[in-house]
């Protein structure tokens, strides 16, 4: 393991960027999923479709497949755009997906009776919306939403694909250099599990209190 603590150093580096990458992933895949779940739960009907027929087909593609088509797919728009760019974007539209479906669900699974009884109060559709709700069904939507943003920041290994200096890319560097796969290797999956595994205890935590009293 010595090979491997010689290069700790450039391998944290590299993380870095992975978890940039990741912030970067989950903030915005989270943002426009909220709203297109909203929208997807609450919406007209065509929206609805519309939504649901977005879920579907990205829930359906491999992510690789994404970012090899924002990879070639931008510059055919006229959009130079950064590996690390491309890759995010890609990502961001991959998870999004995941989490309008998470929300959508959640918010559906409000019981209809707290509904009413907002109805029952005067309360509007918009107010019910905010109060209500979105309240309740982001409690319900949090422990998914959490587990979410583990699989995203393992997601972003995909990038070297694609020429993206990040944490995987730099290990096979390394092990090109040093012809030591299985320390290096062995490196690489102590950090991503440093990273993913307080996201995944608090994955758990969200989850014993997510219930409805």
């Amino acid at each position: 393991m010595d090979i491997a603590t010689q290069n700790l150093g450039y391998l944290l580096k590299a993380a870095l960027v992975t978890l940039q990458m990741a912030v970067a992933t989950v903030v915005f895949s989270f943002l426009v999923g909220t709203a297109l779940g909203v929208v997807a739960a609450l919406g007209g009907s065509l929206a609805r479709r519309l939504l649901m027929a977005y879920v579907f087909v990205v829930r359906g593609v491999p992510v690789l497949v994404l970012i090899f088509i924002a990879f070639f797919g931008l510059p055919r728009l006229g959009i130079e755009a950064p590996n690390y760019v491309a890759a995010t974007i890609a990502l961001v539209i991959y998870f999004a997906a995941f989490v309008t479906d998470i929300v959508r669900g959640s918010i559906l699974a409000v019981p209809r009776t707290t509904v009413e009884a907002g109805k029952a109060i005067g309360l509007r559709r918009g107010q019910i919306l905010l109060h209500i709700q979105l309240p309740l069904g982001i409690r319900l939507a949090l422990p998914p939403l959490v587990t979410t943003a583990s699989i995203a920041v393992k997601s972003t290994s995909y990038a070297a694909i694609v020429g993206v200096w990040e944490l995987t890319y730099a290990s096979r560097e390394v092990v090109e250099r040093t012809l030591a796969a299985f320390e290096i290797f062995f490196a690489v999956m102590l950090i991503y599990f440093c990273i993913c595994y307080p996201i995944s205890l608090f994955a758990s935590y969200l989850q014993r209190r997510s219930t409805f009293a």
